[in-house]
């Protein structure tokens, strides 16, 4: 589970994102390791949907002790890019990475799982850990990075049987990773 620090901060962030109309999902290394193997980060990715105006309304609404460039959020909501908020009492980050409209982007958003990261948390929305999965064979096709694929693994080797296959094959079809993510299921043992 995450720490205090951690919770305080994605609370402060993600209570902005809610007031301004902008739909979230934790994803990335955090998100695997809650759904996988744990393993400690330093980061939190949040996959965002949101508007040049929504954008700037979140830079205004947000506390000063989080740092945020208004114009790189406005442009990553524009280019669907990515911004960073990083935290000035704990030096803690969490990059915002701005998505588009489509229907993969559609499923994510609909398939988030409400999680407690402590007993007296408030539930953040996380992408499901199929979601999880697909996303980091995507930005292992594009980066070539071993650790996206062993974040996957981690997350197939502890969730298995209880991940939806049907949809994760179907998906990657649409992506361009299903000989990725039958190699994963593979290596993963299932």
């Amino acid at each position: 589970m995450a720490d205090e620090e951690l919770i305080e901060l994605l609370t402060i962030a993600t209570d902005a994102l809610t007031h301004e109309g902008i739909e979230y999902a934790i994803t990335g290394s955090f998100a695997s390791g809650l759904w996988g193997e744990p393993h400690t980060s330093h980061h939190v990715d949040l996959l965002v949907r949101m508007t040049p105006e929504q954008a700037a309304a979140l830079a205004r609404k947000l506390p000063p002790r989080l740092y945020r460039s208004e114009e790189a959020l406005v442009q990553a909501a524009r280019v669907h890019a990515m911004a960073d908020l990083i935290d000035a009492k704990t030096t803690l980050k969490l990059d915002l990475s701005a998505w588009g409209f489509g229907e993969y982007q559609d499923e994510v958003f609909r398939r988030r799982v409400p999680l407690r990261l402590g007993p007296d948390s408030p539930e953040f929305l996380l992408a499901s850990p199929e979601d999880v999965i697909l996303m980091k064979l995507v930005w292992r096709k594009d980066t070539g990075s071993r650790k996206q694929w062993a974040d996957a693994l981690g997350v197939v080797r502890v969730q298995r049987v209880r991940l939806d296959w049907k949809y994760l094959f179907q998906q990657a079809r649409v992506l361009g990773v299903e000989a990725d993510l039958t190699a994963l299921r593979d290596e993963g043992g299932i």
